[in-house]
């Protein structure tokens, strides 16, 4: 059904073409033969406490790797990707080279569609939108359908890569490259930028540097440096107790970061070496970042490494050494305070920023909505929410665009 909506636009100026992903069975065997090869570590008294701020325990990883060998279905997963229209094309950076990129999109046949690139983040992928763009195809046909959906695989992640790797993948490369997409597709006359975690970084430096952005949403927003902590006093209880619980994960659970941002080569290294260490680190988070009360299944914790291993995007995709050296601590995160923004606050994300705070920080809020349940992956745990509040925002600066 959703390949209805595979017709590119007229104004389209590169070269996509059709893809169907597809894994090699001989990938499929090695993978299986390396994870019923991987070692169990010896039991310690740290992973036999079943405690989440201890990290995995060696019982759900043990379980885990038992399901992943004899009842998984990557086939079944790889099927659903395909259900939507998949491309590829080629784009050229003067940095970068020559970069392979994917892209899944529902394109609308009407003339006055808007444009929207949603924008993934770590550990997730594309395939993050998915249940969006479900939702998105029994709802519209494309001849209804009020928008352009652009779902990609961010540089250096997933199924987009490159030729060359004389230059490292920094974030202004990929808010860049990102831009260029957009305008080869025929969007140079405007598009709306939505994006959580690393997506919600780019949404905001391509809506400070690229007049083709006409707004942009993200489901994560942080402080800036520099920008001071604003009163507490305007808070509810309820936001107090979420910034204490952000602040309580700051301190015990950010150490990915500082060694995804330090030692990129060596983690990249070590993690990609079995896929038993991939599900440890990457299952930890997707574990912990999700609302308590609507975990992820093991299914499709199984799914999102599954995709991880067999596009071999771990050690590609670790953008965090350039947050780290280029942001963190040194200098404000570019974002535009002229073009319109919103900002949905998932209770459960790992930063969130109460709307009295929003409100006074960003003058050009325009959007803003709290929800009481999801966390980090918004559009995998809350998809129909998550939605719901991007038609309203595009709705609310729909003026910025005129039909032709």
């Amino acid at each position: 059904m959703a390949h209805r909506f595979n017709v590119l636009p007229e104004k389209v100026s590169g070269n996509p073409t059709p893809f169907t992903f597809h894994v090699p069975e001989e990938k499929l065997i090695e993978f299986r033969e390396l994870l019923r090869l991987s070692k169990i570590g010896p039991a310690t008294w740290w992973n036999q406490q079943g405690d989440p701020n201890l990290g995995v325990s060696r019982e759900w990883l043990a379980k885990a790797k038992e399901t992943w060998l004899t009842s998984f279905d990557w086939r079944k997963h790889e099927n659903f990707i395909n259900k939507f229209p998949n491309f590829k094309i080629i784009l050229e950076d003067n940095d970068l080279g020559q970069v392979n990129f994917h892209f899944a999109a529902l394109f609308s046949a009407k003339k006055d569609a808007i444009p929207v690139i949603f924008m993934h983040g770590y550990p997730s992928s594309f395939v993050d939108f998915l249940p969006m763009m479900e939702i998105l195809a029994e709802k519209y046909s494309p001849e209804t359908l009020p928008y352009h959906v652009i779902v990609p695989s961010l540089p250096d992640y997933g199924l987009s890569d490159r030729q060359s790797l004389d230059q490292e993948m920094t974030l202004d490369r990929s808010a860049r490259i990102m831009n260029q997409l957009m305008i080869e597709l025929g969007f140079h006359e405007g598009y709306v930028a939505q994006g959580g975690d690393l997506g919600s970084m780019l949404a905001r430096m391509m809506s400070a540097r690229y007049k083709e952005c006409k707004a942009f949403h993200v489901n994560m927003l942080v402080l800036n440096e520099g920008q001071e902590i604003p009163s507490f006093e305007d808070l509810s209880p309820r936001d107090v107790q979420t910034l204490k619980r952000t602040e309580a994960w700051s301190k015990t659970g950010l150490a990915y970061v500082l060694e995804h941002g330090t030692r990129p080569s060596t983690v990249g290294l070590a993690i990609s070496s079995s896929p038993l260490a991939l599900l440890a680190w990457i299952g930890e988070k997707l574990m912990e970042w999700t609302d308590p009360r609507n975990k992820f299944s093991l299914d499709q914790i199984l799914s999102l490494v599954s995709f991880y291993w067999l596009t071999d995007t771990f050690p590609r995709s670790l953008y965090h050494a350039t947050v780290i050296r280029d942001y963190i601590g040194i200098k404000p995160f570019p974002t535009s305070m002229e073009k319109p923004l919103g900002y949905s606050m998932f209770q459960y994300d790992l930063a969130v920023l109460p709307q009295p705070w929003v409100e006074e920080l960003y003058p050009n809020l325009v959007f803003f909505n709290k929800h009481p349940e999801g966390g980090h992956f918004a559009s995998i745990e809350q998809p129909e929410a998550f939605l719901d509040d991007i038609e309203k925002f595009v709705t609310t600066v729909s003026g910025l665009f005129k039909a032709e």
